[in-house]
């Protein structure tokens, strides 16, 4: 089994699976009922993450908290700048690879936007808008393509028509997913 950490046979601690546990419900909780995830939950745990990865693999606990914040935030700018994808979620990930590393971060973000993406397929299709959506999306990516510029990609969660999704929760399930698999 794969690790990025210096845990036992790969396994995630009992405190760093708890944890997570509760972190990613908090945060799906919090973004279905507001459409927010605070920073009063994001912040703590990354601390929490640095933390603990520190007591379970010293430095090398502390790089892999690292590195997996990064990739957790560096993963899903794009998607924010282009207004895809809100703050809070792109602060979730951040806090979740500062927990769990950059193996198991990247495993979860994989198996989250592939949730994400079928769930929002199902919606589209079950509104009737699965086509006129597919279609704008299309002419989204000709544009870019024709301009060479991301511009035409933005798009805001106000704007008439838009369909929005709390992103956290398919996030989150991947991470559940990821967590109880150990993302071997």
């Amino acid at each position: 089994m794969r690790s990025d950490l210096a845990w036992p046979a790969g396994l995630v601690p009992a405190p760093l699976f708890a944890t997570v546990l509760a972190f990613v419900t908090l945060c799906m909780a919090s973004d279905l009922r507001t459409r927010r995830i605070p920073n009063a939950l994001t912040g703590p745990a990354i601390l929490a993450g640095a933390a603990l990865n520190v007591l379970y693999g010293g430095r090398a606990g502390l790089t892999a908290s690292l590195l997996g914040l990064g990739m957790g935030l560096g993963a899903l700018l794009a998607p924010f700048a282009a207004g895809g994808i809100g703050g809070g979620d792109v602060k979730m990930m951040g806090a979740v690879g500062a927990l769990l590393g950059p193996h198991r971060t990247l495993v979860s973000l994989a198996t989250g936007l592939v949730l994400g993406g079928l769930v929002m397929v199902v919606h589209l299709a079950r509104q009737g808008r699965l086509r006129e959506k597919l279609l704008a999306t299309a002419v989204m990516i000709g544009g870019a393509a024709a301009e060479r510029s991301i511009e035409p990609l933005t798009l805001s969660a106000d704007a008439p028509g838009a369909v929005s999704l709390p992103y956290s929760v398919p996030l989150g399930l991947g991470t559940l997913a990821a967590l109880v698999m150990g993302a071997a």
